[in-house]
């Protein structure tokens, strides 16, 4: 087979129930920024596609005129990679963001040598979204 060549993560696809509450949610908690909207007719109706964007992160936040059902494909949570954790917690617990408990974990074992800090906590329509530093 021939090697292929990957330049890196395109965006995260996000199916939400309201596109313009969860930009406000991304920009206002997260600090992304958006940069790209478009509406895709269907026959059912407009489905709204919004990029969001920080750093090298990238989410396309895709709201449909109907509710999704969500099968195959299914995964489990989006990661942000951050700086200083520490620092991104207390920020946004100011802005009112409740943290899982006990999602807070330091793993000197993932990722080595330094290993690597998580915590956990919800979007707008329930998406899993781990804060992640790198030590």
């Amino acid at each position: 087979m021939k090697q292929i060549e990957v330049e890196g993560l395109a965006h995260v696809g996000l199916y939400v129930t309201d596109a313009s509450r969860s930009v406000q949610f991304y920009e206002e908690k997260l600090g992304f920024r958006l940069i790209h909207e478009t509406v895709n007719k269907i026959p059912e109706g407009d489905v709204l596609v919004k990029f969001v964007q920080n750093g090298n992160c990238m989410l396309e936040l895709v709201q449909f005129p109907f509710e999704i059902e969500r099968g195959d494909g299914w995964f489990d949570h989006i990661s942000i990679a951050v700086k200083d954790i520490n620092h991104v917690i207390e920020v946004l617990e100011e802005e009112g963001i409740c943290f899982e408990e006990g999602s807070y974990t330091v793993a000197p074992h993932v990722f080595p040598p330094g290993g690597t800090k998580w915590v956990f906590f919800r979007g707008p329509d329930g998406e899993h979204i781990e804060l992640n530093e790198r030590l």
